[in-house]
């Protein structure tokens, strides 16, 4: 249980409330002690003087440490002056200041609390020479004082360690969740948009001879951009949360004046925040998942390519994350069949294991005769060229094939690799392409 602020107020009192009583035990010498220089004696009021004024710095050091410190010096120094000697009790509220300003403090500032200290100590060693009697413990003080110093230096630079850490783990959370949010992006943004590229250019294409297929690519528009609309929308509304509540500033206030807009007087406009409205909550719609395979094989058929999906072994919930990264793979290979393949149709697998989750995407290539001639149009399509044969709009060519700088495979790679799973790509023998991913799932999954 960590203990309250109280609990340590509390606790500093105690503190300096047997620091007192050290001190006084140590400085109380008979009833009097006679302050040199001046030959006046100071009766029983000198010793209780000194161990509250040594005390107090302690009771306060957590709220400022260095001028805790400072308050302790400057009673140390009047010890020093009156008896010669700071090794009898002030050594121990000393000490305990020096400790925290090293813990607390930045390097600089806790080696001057250190030499100020050893100050002291060497003066009282100078104090007791010229006496005649030697250094005596002076030395054990000073020893005495590196160390409390070198252990509250260590416990610092510990904290401030553990602060670092927890502050990289914070810092890697949130860009591993901006990544992931990055990676979903991109499979929607890719998939909805290359869709759309296809429809349009399909509806440019028969929109003089078939006015219906046309009207029907128009309504797969809507459909698909609507969709990809509301998935873009909670992830980025997810985004504006994230950097709220790392205290992201708001909507920046707009410069008005006092009369819709008219300069004040003087010539200056006066500024006036406006307050950052409340962020709306994300809705708590479930992520997506191999579930949803009907509506993307449906958003992909619409974009002319026929898919079947072929489920084998018992299906079972696998994890969220598991059934994410699955259906975001899938729609990542139908969207490069769409866009790079030319094929008019592909195959889904989808094999549940005893211990794994299989998923694979096959595509046959480009089909032969007149279809191969939809396919070009759908490839000059997603090029910029108009669907019909003419010049694109610069007059240049269509090319097919795939980007340059793509992250397809690449966030397909690391979506397999987040669960320690494995994934193939690359085309297969004579024509097509071929995606396998495997997922081991976790015993509860099996």
């Amino acid at each position: 249980m960590r203990l309250r602020r109280i609990h340590w107020v509390t606790l500093d009192y105690v503190t300096a409330a047997i620091c007192a009583v050290i001190v006084f035990g140590l400085l109380y010498q008979g009833g009097h002690a006679e302050l040199p220089f001046s030959g006046v004696f100071a009766h029983d009021w000198l010793a209780p003087l000194l161990a509250v004024c040594l005390s107090i710095p302690v009771a306060i050091r957590r709220r400022d440490p260095v001028f805790s410190l400072v308050l302790v010096l400057v009673a140390c120094s009047a010890v020093l002056v009156l008896s010669g000697r700071i090794t009898r009790g002030p050594i121990v509220p000393l000490a305990l200041v020096l400790f925290l300003v090293a813990a607390t403090r930045s390097r600089r500032a806790a080696l001057a609390a250190l030499a100020a200290s050893l100050v002291l100590c060497a003066v009282q060693g100078l104090i007791m020479s010229l006496e005649g009697v030697g250094a005596g413990n002076a030395v054990v003080a000073g020893l005495l004082l590196v160390i409390v110093w070198l252990v509250g230096y260590s416990v610092g630079q510990r904290r401030a360690y553990a602060a670092r850490l927890r502050q990289q783990a914070t810092d890697s959370a949130v860009t591993a969740e901006r990544l992931r949010i990055a990676r979903e992006l991109h499979d929607v943004v890719a998939h909805s948009m290359t869709v759309v590229a296809v429809q349009a250019g399909f509806g440019e294409y028969v929109f003089d001879r078939q006015p219906a297929q046309a009207r029907a690519a128009l309504g797969a528009i809507q459909t698909v951009t609507g969709e990809a609309l509301a998935d873009m929308q909670r992830m980025l509304r997810a985004l504006r949360q994230a950097g709220s509540a790392d205290g992201t500033p708001g909507p920046v206030g707009q410069a008005t004046s006092p009369a819709d807009g008219a300069p004040a007087p003087g010539g200056q406009a006066q500024i006036q925040t406006a307050a950052p409205a409340p962020l709306a909550a994300a809705p708590l719609a479930p992520a997506h998942g191999l579930a949803d395979l009907d509506r993307l094989v449906a958003g992909t058929a619409g974009a002319g390519v026929q898919v079947e999906v072929i489920k084998t072994g018992p299906a079972r919930a696998i994890p969220a994350g598991i059934d994410l990264s699955a259906f975001r793979i899938v729609q990542e290979a139908l969207t490069n069949v769409v866009k790079h393949s030319g094929a008019d149709r592909c195959l889904v697998r989808i094999a549940y294991g005893t211990g794994d989750l299989r998923v694979e995407i096959t595509d046959p290539g480009p089909p032969p005769g007149a279809l191969a001639q939809a396919a070009g149009a759908r490839a000059m399509a997603l090029a910029g060229a108009p669907a019909h044969g003419g010049a694109g709009p610069a007059g240049g060519s269509a090319h097919t094939g795939l980007a340059p700088g793509g992250h397809g495979i690449a966030g397909m790679c690391e979506r397999v690799g987040l669960y320690g799973g494995e994934l193939e790509a690359g085309p297969r023998p004579g024509r097509g392409f071929r995606v396998a991913a495997r997922f081991p799932l976790p015993a509860a999954a099996r």
